[in-house]
């Protein structure tokens, strides 16, 4: 079961992001960068979070399992987190005041469903520069069996580590609103330093990154189909499909 606490069930992250790191301190040591047309639940994406004093850039899997959780799908795999529950939720308390990161992309997915017809759409930066979500992560080491029987089914060993991630999301805005009511923050530059700042309860800092997250004009423009399937990591995903402009009404996306 996969939760998804508004939307954001699909991203890329096609573009370098190497200047994105540094310009939160992090630098791309042991990380490969590799062009991603389709990021989807369950798989590794790149993370930038507070490793110790430094920033880092590390590969985690897109899903958060909170550290107390008996098993992987205890609360469903939790691929959003609503920005309204972050102080609240068990699932994110903890990450929100300690483990905040920051998640790479330069485009996300959302489909509009009418008359029985579900069309993806891709938002990206009008200027088609790449970004950074805002983030939460959390460390999971799975079980001894005698711990929890239930923990050995699956058949990793116990003390398996595995370190994942949620995206956060907010009301959407004015050019989102018109394909769903949620999208991803998404942070300004500037705020990535105090994003990932601090050992405690958020500061003003980070409450500030979520009341005014980045506010660049968006461009929505029509994909294929081909991004419905997870496992298409195909540059095709991002290649923009003509629809008929009665479908949704009044057209609201952009033709190329």
């Amino acid at each position: 079961m996969w939760y998804f606490g508004g939307m954001c069930g699909r991203y890329t992250a096609v573009k370098n992001f190497d200047q994105l790191a540094k310009k939160a301190g992090a630098f791309m040591r042991g990380v490969l960068y590799v062009p991603r047309y389709n990021i989807a639940p369950t798989q590794l994406a790149p993370v930038i979070f507070q490793d110790g004093r430094q920033p880092a850039v590390k590969l985690m899997r897109w899903g958060l399992i909170p550290c107390w959780a008996k098993d992987e799908s205890s609360d469903g795999i939790l691929v959003n987190a609503r920005v309204e529950t972050l102080a609240n939720r068990a699932a994110f308390r903890e990450s929100f005041k300690r483990r905040r990161c920051l998640v790479p992309a330069d485009g996300f997915y959302e489909w509009k469903e009418r008359e029985g017809q579900r069309q993806p759409f891709r938002v990206v930066l009008r200027s088609g520069e790449p970004f950074c979500f805002a983030g939460l992560w959390d460390r999971w080491i799975r079980p001894s069996a005698s711990e929890h029987a239930v923990a050995s089914q699956a058949g990793a060993p116990s003390g398996e580590t595995i370190e994942s991630f949620t995206i956060i999301t907010r009301a959407a805005n004015a050019a989102v609103a018109h394909l769903h009511n949620r999208m991803p923050v998404i942070l300004a530059p500037e705020q990535f330093t105090s994003w990932l700042a601090g050992d405690g309860p958020p500061a003003t800092g980070q409450r500030a990154a979520l009341e005014h997250p980045l506010d660049e004009p968006l461009k929505i423009y029509p994909v294929s189909n081909l991004v419905n399937r997870p496992k298409a990591e195909d540059p095709r995903c991002l290649e923009p499909v003509r629809i008929e402009r009665d479908l949704f009404e009044p057209p609201w996306w952009e033709e190329e």
